[in-house]
């Protein structure tokens, strides 16, 4: 076989070693994606020689993000590794990668500030993103069985499930959209989609002080709307235009948005005197909104866009997935292996209505 050797680890992943050489390569299995909706398994060679200050992460658990579904719908022209919610455990080290150890339960910071820049050194390590990431660390991302990663993004943890850890990307991203409204004690907060983030932002609305919260979704969504219920929000579920619920306009002194751009001007009108809106949705095809900027001015409100990269927050979501603050098993509604895929991420497309967050695991 050309001096190659096959040997089949204890987890089923192919080792092929060339025979009297020092260097080697794994085959593993990787998910790869390409718009519009294909999705396919691969087996793919991993090298065996760790990049430096890069990590070798053997990949436990992986969440379905609403950004896979858009990046599948329009945005990848070309096959891409993907997979980004990602809980692991470390394998292999490479060299200076100091405060690590090997079997260390991680989770992946999806973006890291650089520590150096003016912008860090004036204290806005939230602007900046130049720390290495794993996106283009190697040729797998976290729908697969191994994948590097850069040492500066790894996070410790203990005391969850794997499945249950992976939620920590996404919880920041939740804890950012809620930081970035700035709710006060008695604040009344409108939560408009009720997906993963948007019910993951009502623990923790309500932790920050907010009075009450709202979450305004589809009828459809029940399973979303039972979970938003349950972890304490007023629901409302409606297939109406916001703007021809008058009972709510003008009602709440912080309004999240959680859905595609388009519904912020129907959401302006639900903010009240000097109210604040974040947003974190992401719009399919043009961008472009329009609202009345004579009332926005008039009515003092405020539009602040969320965008959670550089990943911060990690060791705040933890602990609140760990005291149950976010209660995972409210959260994830489906665990598939990685083999199902692109069962998955169909699932994730098509039936909204019974799914919340559909977790991987190898």
């Amino acid at each position: 076989m050309n001096g190659i050797e096959l040997e089949l680890t204890a987890s089923g992943v192919e080792s092929r070693k060339n025979v009297g050489k020092e260097l080697a390569s794994v085959q593993i299995r990787s998910a790869y994606m390409k718009s519009p909706w294909e999705c396919m398994l691969r087996k793919i060679d991993l090298p065996d020689q760790i990049p430096d200050k890069h990590v070798l992460i053997r990949v436990e658990a992986c969440g379905i993000c609403g950004t896979d579904l858009s990046n599948a719908e329009e945005n990848m022209d070309d096959w891409q590794p993907f997979g980004h919610e990602i809980a692991g455990v470390v394998e292999k080290l490479g060299s200076h990668c100091e405060g690590l150890q090997v079997g260390d339960t991680v989770v992946l910071e999806s973006a890291g500030f650089c520590g150096t820049c003016d912008l860090c050194r004036n204290g806005r390590v939230d602007l900046c993103n130049k720390a290495p990431h794993f996106w283009n660390a190697g040729p797998s991302m976290g729908f697969s069985d191994y994948m590097f990663a850069p040492a500066c993004g790894v996070v410790r943890y203990d005391g969850l499930t794997p499945d249950a850890a992976s939620l920590a990307e996404p919880a920041g991203v939740a804890y950012d959209m809620v930081k970035t409204a700035d709710i006060q004690h008695g604040d009344r907060v409108c939560i408009i989609g009720p997906g993963p983030i948007g019910l993951m932002a009502i623990p923790i609305a309500l932790r920050s002080g907010a009075d009450k919260v709202v979450c305004v979704g589809r009828t459809r969504n029940h399973a979303r709307l039972e979970a938003a219920a349950k972890l304490g929000a007023q629901v409302v579920a409606s297939d109406r235009s916001i703007v021809e619920h008058a009972e709510l306009h003008r009602q709440f002194d912080r309004v999240l948005v959680t859905a595609p751009v388009q519904m912020i001007p129907e959401a302006i009108s639900l903010l009240a005197y000097g109210g604040i809106m974040s947003y974190i949705g992401i719009g399919s095809g043009s961008g472009m909104i329009q609202f009345d900027a004579n009332d926005f001015h008039y009515r003092k409100l405020q539009l602040r866009a969320s965008f959670a990269s550089p990943a911060l927050y990690y060791p705040i979501v933890l602990k609140m997935l760990k005291n149950g603050t976010i209660p995972a098993d409210l959260i994830i509604s489906h665990r598939m292996p990685l083999a199902d895929i692109e069962k998955a991420m169909t699932l994730c497309k098509e039936d909204k209505g019974k799914t919340v967050k559909v977790v991987i695991t190898p």
